[in-house]
């Protein structure tokens, strides 16, 4: 008899148990549409007509997924399908982003503006030890790639001068929180003070670079990032090879 309590105490307090998590599992996950509206489909996929439109600043929960598509709820108890690139740009009742499984960190920023600085020093050529500071704004208009302008000053012993430049960056695995860019670009660069005893080569020159660095996303809008640049620089006589490694930090909006 004892023993039979015991299993039926065990069964009991399983039972409970499992519904204590079943119950934690479907606590519904709110988010808020920061977009102007979210279109709700009446199935996961394109084909499916849009029947209702969220609007900005209104919450829904997120049931379940399928491929490209969140199956959510309104808070007035409609039920439809939306795209995981809308649902992407949501976030949650606490105001942080929505870190939902299937979407990446360049899903969340595509469609958006980027503005940022970098620092670091030139490693090898004719500007060896001098240091560059430098300010970026750009957009990215898909989640691997994006587009930016820099402009930035150069400092060394007896040398001064400008750098401006339009640049492309590729992340082809944007999903990774640490994960590798490429980055190439042309401008221009204006050395204003010189060495008096030995002048660089470099006045008022153009160049072409390429780099190769890394992002490391701290949160879905903020990422810091490390390069190694490689530059060519037109002259006079011929092409100036330069080198410098930088590192940055970006914000996106």
């Amino acid at each position: 008899m004892r023993l039979l309590m015991m299993l039926v105490g065990l069964s009991l307090g399983i039972l409970g148990a499992t519904q204590a998590l079943a119950g934690s599992a479907k606590e519904p996950l709110w988010l808020e549409v920061i977009d102007p509206y979210v279109e709700m489909h009446s199935g996961p996929g394109r084909g499916y007509p849009v029947f209702y439109v969220i609007e900005q600043g209104e919450r829904v929960d997120v049931i379940t997924r399928r491929p490209g598509w969140y199956e959510v709820r309104t808070q007035d108890g409609k039920t439809g399908w939306a795209t995981t690139a809308q649902i992407s740009r949501t976030i949650q009742t606490t105001g942080e982003p929505a870190d939902l499984p299937t979407v990446s960190y360049g899903d969340y920023l595509k469609n958006s503006w980027r503005a940022g600085f970098n620092t670091g020093q030139f490693s090898n050529g004719e500007l060896q030890g001098s240091e560059l500071f430098s300010a970026t704004v750009g957009y990215r208009p898909l989640g691997w790639l994006g587009v930016e302008l820099e402009a930035g000053k150069i400092f060394g012993t007896d040398i001064k001068g400008d750098l401006y430049g339009a640049n492309l960056v590729l992340e082809p695995f944007s999903d990774w929180r640490i994960s590798p860019t490429v980055l190439i670009g042309r401008g221009v660069m204006k050395i204003d003070s010189q060495p008096k005893l030995v002048p660089l080569q470099i006045d008022d020159s153009d160049f072409n670079h390429y780099g190769l660095g890394f992002n490391y996303y701290l949160g879905r809008n903020f990422l810091f990032k490390g390069e190694y640049r490689s530059y060519s620089v037109s002259t006079d006589d011929n092409n100036v090879s330069l080198e410098a490694w930088t590192i940055g930090f970006n914000s996106f909006f």
